[in-house]
């Protein structure tokens, strides 16, 4: 990921550029950068200005972050302190997964018997299956295949974001 094309802008063009967004949108009531009403302000302001980010996720970010950290000066009519800016972070996470999974895995076996029969060998494992004596785990793994899987749910641990 790349920082934000808004980085290389100067002070005064971002101050107006932010400015033309906030006549689309009400940075008062945004709850984060990702809120459409936002997205949809900067791809306005940036269509009409004929400019446009590599990463819109990241750009709202950098947009948003700018205005918060300068929510003063973005009440005057223009900039008369220069902008004090975000820095670009790479942030590391976990994000929890519970699933159902549907899996044939095959076990193979080798075991003694007097009998010469499928059908005699098969009633053999099976009935010291049944008595406990023998066990699909008592053979070797080799294949394991997924067929299909259902999210149940999932979380992001908001515990575990660690700035690298």
């Amino acid at each position: 990921m790349s920082a934000s094309i808004f980085e290389t802008i100067p002070s005064k063009t971002l101050f107006k550029f932010i400015k033309m967004v906030m006549e689309e949108v009400d940075f008062e009531t945004l709850e984060s950068s990702q809120e459409y009403t936002l997205k949809e302000g900067v791809e306005t302001i940036e269509s009409t200005l004929g400019i446009r980010g590599n990463d819109s996720s990241l750009d709202c970010d950098y947009i948003y972050n700018v205005w918060k950290l300068n929510e003063d000066l973005f009440e005057e009519d223009r900039l008369t302190n220069n902008l004090n800016k975000p820095t670009f972070k790479k942030v590391e996470f976990d994000w929890y997964l519970w699933e159902t999974q549907w899996v044939k895995q095959t076990y193979r076996h080798q075991i003694e018997t007097y009998s010469s029969e499928k059908g005699d060998i098969y009633s053999y494992v099976y009935g010291m299956n049944q008595d406990g004596d023998y066990a699909l785990w008592d053979g070797n793994l080799i294949d394991t295949e997924y067929l299909n899987s259902e999210t149940n749910d999932d979380s992001i641990d908001d515990t575990s974001f660690t700035i690298l």
